[in-house]
Formats: C-alpha cells, sequence, structure tokens
C-alpha cells in the first residue's frame, strides 16, 4: 500500500494543477483525511485506535498478499447515488482516491514481480513498504490535517462505518508522524538481507522496485483519480446540482462489519510491515 506521505502527495499535486472545486473538493482538510481513512481502524499506522477493522471491509477486496482494493465498487456504493441527490461529502471522496492510487500501485506492483519472477510473501512486502516509504518522503508533501469540528462531524457520518472523534484525533496526530520527511524509517528489515532481488531493481537505495518505476506509477494513479473527480463534477452538473455547494446530510448506508480489539494486542512491534494475511 503507499505511504501517507504518497497519497498526501497525491492530494497537493491535484491542488497545484487544478482549482478544488473544479474536482469537487469543497474542505480540502476534509478530503485529505479521507485519503488517509481507509487505513484508520486496520491497526498498522494508527497504533492506539479503539478497535480494528478487516483490510478487506475498509478497503473493499479480498484478502491477498497485494491485494486489489475495490474502488470501483466504492463509487458504485457510496458515490454514484449521491451524484443526483445533491453529491456525497469531501470524505467520501477522499476514501474514494486512496482506493484508486492503493488498487492502482498495488496492480502495477503485481505485474512487476510476475514480470520479474519475484513470490509474494513476508520479505517481498516488507521490501514493497520500505521502497513506498522512500519515494514518499523524496516527494515531502507539505500538506498537513487538521481535527477540525467539520472533520470530526463528517467522520460520523461516513457511510461504511463511523470514525469515532477520538479516533479521528488519533489519525491525525499519527499523519504528523508519517508526513514527516526527516523521521527515520521505522519498517524493520536489514536492507542487506531484503536486497535480494534482481540487479536493476535495487539502485538508488531501492529494494524491489525502482524510482522510475514509482514516478510512473505516481503519474498513473494521479491520472486515474483526476479523472473520476472530474467525471464526479460533470455528472454533478448534469443532473443539476452545483458541485461546490454543501454535500446533503444522508443517513449513513452501512453494512454489519466486524470489529477486532486494539491495534496493540495485534501487532508486533513494527505495525508498517505487519501482514494483512490472517486478517480475513
Amino acid at each position: 500500500m503507499p505511504s501517507w506521505n504518497i497519497h498526501a502527495a497525491h492530494v497537493e499535486r491535484l491542488l497545484r494543477e487544478s482549482e478544488p472545486v473544479d474536482l469537487g473538493i469543497r474542505d480540502v482538510n476534509v478530503f485529505l483525511f479521507g485519503n488517509f481513512a481507509p487505513d484508520v481502524y486496520v491497526g498498522y499506522l494508527v497504533g492506539d485506535v479503539s478497535h480494528t477493522l478487516r483490510y478487506c471491509d475498509t478497503h473493499v477486496t479480498a484478502p491477498h498478499a497485494i491485494p486489489l482494493p475495490g474502488a470501483s465498487e466504492f463509487w458504485d456504493d457510496y458515490i454514484a447515488e449521491g451524484i443526483g441527490l445533491g453529491g456525497v461529502d469531501d470524505l467520501t471522496l477522499g476514501v474514494w482516491a486512496h482506493l484508486v492510487a492503493d488498487h492502482s500501485y498495488n496492480a502495477l506492483v503485481r505485474a512487476f514481480n510476475a514480470a520479474h519472477g519475484i513470490p509474494a510473501g513476508t520479505t517481498t512486502r516488507i521490501r514493497k513498504q520500505k521502497d513506498f516509504a522512500r519515494f514518499g518522503r523524496l516527494l515531502a508533501p507539505s500538506l498537513r490535517v487538521e481535527a477540525t469540528p467539520a472533520l470530526l462531524s463528517t467522520c460520523e457520518r461516513f457511510g461504511p462505518y463511523e470514525i469515532a472523534p477520538e479516533d479521528a484525533k488519533r489519525a491525525v496526530v499519527a499523519a504528523k508522524r508519517l508526513l514527516d520527511p526527516s523521521a527515520e524509517d521505522t519498517i524493520s528489515g536489514d536492507p542487506k538481507e531484503l536486497d535480494v532481488g534482481p540487479a536493476e531493481c535495487a539502485a538508488d537505495g531501492y529494494l524491489l522496485l525502482t524510482r522510475n518505476f514509482l514516478e510512473a506509477a505516481f503519474n498513473a494513479a494521479d491520472a486515474q483519480i483526476r479523472a473520476g473527480l472530474t467525471r464526479y463534477v460533470a455528472e454533478m452538473e448534469a443532473a443539476g446540482h452545483d458541485p461546490a455547494s454543501p454535500a446533503p446530510v444522508r443517513p449513513p448506508k452501512r453494512k454489519r462489519l466486524k470489529e477486532g480489539p486494539p491495534p496493540a494486542i495485534l501487532l508486533a512491534d513494527n505495525p508498517e510491515t505487519a501482514s494483512y494475511e490472517g486478517r480475513k
């Protein structure tokens, strides 16, 4: 999964190259948090939330070593219907953008591994996450999320499941740590032991991927997110709604999700490389 600084860099690029209103974004802070939200309750990045949810539920996917989150399914369930009713909130749009990015990067990594004969497993996962972390730190996004009243109230109303205010605040604290470009790499694993890929894949400090691969992946995900948000605005206008107007408040559309214990009970010393396997 892309690191949070990669997700933040996507938001920063969207805002650098387009006006928020042209992408249907009203509250940039809430949209930015949405780009982190699917990871809040998984337990790997925010280690002190009140409970956990299954990755396959928060990311609308099946549990695989390199999962492909269901951005299209999320759009159909939580965005498409809202367009004709006046739109959806910025948190929902941000969550969709997160799922698009995760799906795009992971699909490309799957193809990369297959082309190089690299098997799935713990070592490959750690190498991938270290490369994402390195690339994300180089992007060094300056955006920071704040626990505003608007954010906290939107989190409580989030369609698929409630994000409790205290857990949203904890995620904001975690984001400040994870977005710090000077922070040390906390992902465990000796780089010398992890550097077992083809020579062309282990250049410039990367262990699995390459700088060119990651830059191309960044561009591909940006194009997909931008196209979807542009489509959202066009469909809103075609339905006779102003994308800049506040989205109407509607009852959440929630399924019964299986809750787990707080992350501290489940995870080893290194949450950022914990396995999704077994959390079905």
